[in-house]
């Protein structure tokens, strides 16, 4: 975290969410710490995305399954 308290996302997690610079992101507690998400209109640009790409069947996943795909 620098100074201003901005993060950077490593760039093989923006390209595998499609987060370009602006993207609204939404953070919460977690039990593990922080907790940093697509805002919800992101999420269903991104559900988009992964249906047109890799069928109905990626397009139902959330964040969190996701994420534990790509562990």
């Amino acid at each position: 975290m620098n100074q201003d308290g901005q993060i950077t996302i490593p760039k093989p997690l923006r390209d595998l969410l499609g987060l370009e610079a602006g993207a609204l992101l939404e953070a919460e507690l977690s039990k593990d710490g922080i907790l940093i998400k697509p805002g919800q209109k992101h999420r269903e640009q991104v559900s988009q995305w992964l249906k047109s790409e890799h069928g109905d069947e990626m397009a139902t996943l959330t964040t969190d399954q996701i994420m534990r795909l790509i562990h």
